[in-house]
């Protein structure tokens, strides 16, 4: 075996080991919700890629043809799953899978009128199947399926964005919601399909054809496939309310007579709620829970807050918990606090955050405030 064989042959070894880790990770969680079952058949999927690339590069020939079966259209679902992997993250209804079901159409098409056929004219002689010879004629399948990965790649991203910015309409502080490793997942998948895409260009322009080649983009694959597997065992659920993913409601459309307050009044009940109680301390506050405290549905509170008071959640609820801190930074009451421990008992939930915030609503450091 040469030597880039044995390179590959380790890659591809260490990428079945993850697998079997990862499968196994998964199917060991107790109360298992919709996006780990998810991961599941994703990771089954490129469990197969990987072994039918196994089975290729030491021809296994009954072994790559089984693999065959579940391996060749598999981009037509691994795409829509990681679409849906996303989408389970933050939406949370009922029916989830049947109202989504179409995203697996192209896949169910794909097996029976391809794989199928394909794979019976593989273990046939003469072929059965004739419209191949049809489809080999006009279509490049290569193409069309890098193509297809493409397109969920950049609507899993079009949908990350929208979800990203409307997290400050709906939660306090983020940081605990961060779900950054989903954009380098995302990123990294796309990255390795561009690769792929490179690659097939290069043999129908270029008549340039290495069987070796594919494995470069497993390769890729497997590196993006262990920053799923790390994150994606922890990563919680992040429901977000299905008004605040639609268009936010413009002043054009706005109408403040829903209220059975005028504004200024909501204003002062707004402030009234969250001062008297001071809820701003409160870590975990989000949307939801001032809403209920102000008698008032999310929507109508969002709505409020962007139109008459034209500010997002996140950023009001720091303004008050940074104004605290700035009181409790000059107390003598605090001054045995560490810098930490006063964003702590301020709302908020990291260093980091607090440091960022703080200087962001004051032009200056928490440490360089009280030294001023």
């Amino acid at each position: 075996m040469k030597s880039i064989d044995l390179i590959v042959n380790f890659i591809l070894i260490v990428g079945i080991l993850l697998n079997i880790f990862v499968l196994f990770g998964l199917i060991r969680l107790k109360n298992k919700k919709l996006p780990q079952k998810i991961l599941i058949i994703f990771w089954v999927f490129v469990f197969v890629n990987i072994l039918h690339s196994y089975s290729a590069l030491h021809n296994l020939r009954w072994f790559n043809r089984t693999t065959f079966i579940f391996e060749d259209g598999s981009r037509f679902i691994v795409a829509p799953l990681i679409f849906l992997y996303f989408k389970s993250l933050f939406l949370n209804h009922t029916s989830f899978i049947k109202k989504n079901s179409i995203h697996f159409i192209a896949f169910l098409l794909y097996f029976l009128v391809y794989t199928i056929p394909r794979f019976v004219n593989i273990l046939t002689d003469p072929d059965i199947f004739r419209h191949l010879y049809q489809i080999y004629k006009y279509v490049n399948i290569a193409l069309v399926k890098d193509l297809f990965f493409i397109g969920y790649c950049m609507l899993t991203l079009q949908l990350f964005y929208r979800i990203k910015k409307t997290m400050k309409h709906n939660y306090s502080d983020i940081k605990e919601k961060d779900f950054s490793w989903l954009q380098i997942f995302l990123l990294s998948m796309t990255v390795v399909i561009l690769i792929d895409l490179i690659l097939t260009l290069s043999e129908i322009f270029f008549n340039y054809s290495s069987f070796r080649d594919g494995f470069i983009t497993l390769i890729f694959l497997i590196i993006a496939m262990i920053i799923l597997g790390y994150n994606g065992l922890k990563q919680s659920t992040i429901f977000l309310p299905y008004f605040l993913l639609k268009k936010q409601e413009t002043n054009s459309n706005y109408d403040v007579s829903k209220f059975t307050e005028s504004s200024d009044e909501l204003k002062v009940k707004i402030k009234g709620v969250l001062e008297d109680n001071k809820m701003y301390l409160n870590p975990d506050l989000n949307l939801r829970i001032l809403a209920e405290k102000a008698n008032l549905s999310e929507r109508q509170l969002s709505a409020f807050l962007n139109n008459e008071m034209r500010v997002s959640f996140y950023d009001l609820i720091n303004f008050y918990r940074v104004t605290e801190a700035k009181r409790r930074l000059l107390s003598r009451d605090y001054d045995k606090f560490t810098m930490e421990g006063i964003g702590y008992s301020c709302g908020f939930k990291s260093r980091s955050s607090f440091f960022k915030i703080f200087k962001k609503e004051t032009g200056v450091s928490p440490s360089a405030y009280k030294k001023q």
